[in-house]
């Protein structure tokens, strides 16, 4: 009879773990963006080296972001989960214009960066009061 307790131990702690590691996947892209759009907020602030480093810190890579949507079907997240994953590509894009289509003016870019950031701000605000004012949707 040992054993049977032990496995279901066993068990009940692989369930934990699971739970864990789902909520911190879930969380992830939300607390990325909300740091993001802090940073973008914030250019006009920061001295431009801390700018730079806080930038090239807070880049996502393409596979990291298709890996966190793969793992997103997996566990059958939401489209709210698979927003906040692309949402960071718009920097990108602005990148990508920036330097292939119209080279932006200094204020342009902190006006564009002020842009997004107010956006990344306003979906984390909406996504929390979708989450937890509306109670679970089924989004």
């Amino acid at each position: 009879m040992e054993n049977r307790g032990q496995s279901q131990g066993a068990v009940s702690r692989l369930v934990w773990i699971l739970r864990k590691i789902t909520r911190i996947v879930q969380l992830a892209p939300f607390a990325y963006l909300l740091l993001l759009g802090v940073c973008l907020l914030c250019e006009s602030f920061l001295p431009d080296w801390l700018f730079r480093l806080s930038t090239n810190l807070l880049n996502t890579p393409v596979y990291m972001a298709v890996g966190m949507l793969f793992v997103g079907r997996w566990l059958k997240l939401c489209s709210w989960f698979r927003t906040a994953c692309l949402l960071p590509f718009t920097t990108k894009i602005e990148g990508y214009v920036d330097a292939f289509v119209y080279t932006f003016t200094q204020n342009e870019v902190v006006i564009v960066n002020t842009a997004i950031g107010i956006f990344f701000l306003a979906f984390i605000f909406i996504s929390f009061r979708h989450f937890f004012h509306n109670g679970r949707a089924k989004a």
